[in-house]
């Protein structure tokens, strides 16, 4: 691909076109991008995002490559920004807009059978509760890279989430896990059994689910691979709201960094 891109450079270009053209090329591709993958965020998973992107790359690569007769190598900073959009939006701005604008609505049948709707980021239910009579505790001490760094154990809880008419014996489908890390019995009657929070994609979640697996072994659960484990919450929109704007900012981040790199451009065009 380097090869091609110095092949290209030696042919002779044409006449550089206006700036605003550049510019304005560049911000539809970084926020098309965006709006491109907020449905496959909202409907799709983790993996589906990364191979949608893996499928994208070679025919934007080359259509990139062509237009750098019009625009220059710049067009490939744009290229970058727009593949660091995609998921951005994914990950973040699919799951405020689905939620805020009703396109997603998570139901209780997760409590009760694989739904195949865990790419959801908040879930809730109507009866649901906790069965904290299964609850387990998992102590782990988290590495860290800084030297005379001080590690401290974390705590944690992991109890069955059920739906209120769970009888004994029948299979257990989502784990709760107890928002404090401290090694007190967690207090489950003060957590909220009607709306949870997918770990699916947090950096504990490998503690969590080693947690869920030792739980399974100790009472007897069928516990998968990789177990649905939802933090309780009891401000949905809260959370939400912080993903949006964690997303939006982002975006607004990758559409300056653009701008700049255009000006920076034409700054070097006209010094030469």
């Amino acid at each position: 691909m380097l090869a091609l891109v110095k092949n290209w450079e030696n042919q002779k270009p044409r006449r550089p076109d206006p700036p605003w053209k550049l510019l304005g090329l560049g911000l539809l591709f970084v926020n098309g991008m965006a709006a491109l993958f907020l449905p496959v965020g909202l409907f799709g998973t983790v993996f589906s995002t990364i191979s949608f992107l893996g499928l994208l790359f070679l025919p934007l690569f080359f259509l990139t490559l062509k237009l750098t007769k019009f625009y220059g190598n710049t067009i490939f900073f744009a290229l970058f920004l727009g593949f660091l959009s995609g998921p951005l939006s994914a990950l973040y701005l699919s799951h405020a807009f689905g939620f805020f604008l009703g396109l997603q609505t998570p139901e209780q049948t997760i409590l009760q059978a694989d739904s195949g709707i865990l790419s959801s980021r908040i879930f809730r239910f109507t009866n649901s509760k906790f069965l904290y009579k299964y609850q387990l505790l998992k102590t782990a001490i988290l590495k860290t890279k800084a030297p005379g760094s001080i590690t401290k154990p974390l705590y944690f809880h992991v109890a069955p989430w059920v739906a209120n008419d769970w009888k004994e014996g029948e299979q257990v489908h989502v784990w709760a896990a107890c928002p404090q890390l401290s090694e007190k019995v967690c207090d489950w009657e003060k957590q909220n059994p009607r709306v949870g929070e997918s770990l699916s994609a947090s950096g504990l979640y490998s503690y969590y689910s080693e947690a869920v697996q030792d739980a399974g072994k100790k009472y007897g659960f069928a516990v998968p691979q990789s177990p649905k484990i939802l933090l309780p919450i009891s401000n949905p929109e809260g959370v939400l709201v912080n993903m949006g704007i964690l997303g939006i900012s982002g975006l607004l981040v990758l559409n300056y960094l653009w701008i700049i790199g255009v000006i920076i451009w034409r700054r070097r065009l006209s010094n030469s």
